[in-house]
């Protein structure tokens, strides 16, 4: 599997929309996401086959932030996604030192994952997802809040010694 960085969406971008359609259910921000210069689309690669996407939106000045990350149904768990965020942070110092991502209160794999991934909780947008209704319920969960969560990079050594 390889994971490729590309300043624009690649001339399948529907092939992505459906891949990334699991984290927002709003085709048309996900298109419009692609097609945002200030956003860089990582895509995971077996045999040419796209398996995973995600797309960051890069900010010198603010944290910049994953707005969608997913992996094909069949092939979760196979540490794709982890490659896919590995390859994100390793891009995150020429962009400044904080990457944000959201999910819902109701993810509870994603909230899982995001901590596996070395992110930590950081705050939450209460009844950030109102807008959707009928409410989703996901693990007996109703999909109420945004959880953001932040990853850092660590300090740089101190060579001044």
């Amino acid at each position: 599997m390889t994971v490729q960085r590309l300043p624009a969406p690649v001339g399948d971008a529907e092939k992505l929309v459906a891949i990334l359609h699991e984290a927002d259910e709003e085709d048309e921000r996900i298109r419009a996401a692609l097609r945002d210069p200030a956003c860089r689309t990582y895509l995971a690669l077996e045999d040419d086959t796209p398996v995973g996407a995600a797309v960051v939106q890069w900010d010198d000045e603010q944290p910049s932030e994953i707005l969608y990350i997913a992996v094909v149904a069949d092939r979760r768990g196979a540490g794709l996604g982890r490659q896919i965020v590995a390859a994100i942070k390793s891009d995150l110092p020429a962009h400044g030192r904080t990457l944000v991502v959201g999910t819902a209160n109701s993810a509870i794999d994603n909230i899982a994952f995001y901590q596996k991934c070395g992110f930590r909780m950081h705050s939450v947008r209460r009844d950030y997802f109102d807008y959707i209704q009928p409410p989703v319920e996901e693990h007996g969960i109703v999909m109420r809040d945004m959880l953001l969560f932040t990853y850092d990079l660590p300090p740089a050594p101190d060579r001044s010694t």
